[in-house]
């Protein structure tokens, strides 16, 4: 029972940003991202993965592996649709 509130916990984290990674590519705008918000969430998400490598635990490696996808996703396409972003912040 808990594996699967963990695998629930997991997917429902991972595809909450789904709806942002879409909206984002299809308008092609990212200035309402917040560059620092989504640095500061790879690097704890970094962190987070390095742990679940290194307790074996296969649900969350997948888990924070999607979201540091997502993540990173986001990232880019908060680089590559600068056009309209006056500051990192």
């Amino acid at each position: 029972m808990i594996e699967t509130i963990g695998v629930a916990g997991s997917i429902i984290i991972c595809g909450s940003a789904i709806p942002q990674v879409v909206k984002t590519y299809r308008t092609r705008q990212a200035q309402d991202l917040s560059i620092a918000y989504l640095m500061t969430l790879l690097v704890g998400l970094a962190l987070l993965e390095a742990y679940c490598l290194h307790v074996g635990d296969l649900i969350f490696i997948i888990g924070n592996s999607c979201s540091l996808l997502m993540t990173g996703l986001l990232i880019y396409f908060w680089f590559a649709f600068r056009r309209n972003i006056k500051s990192f912040l």
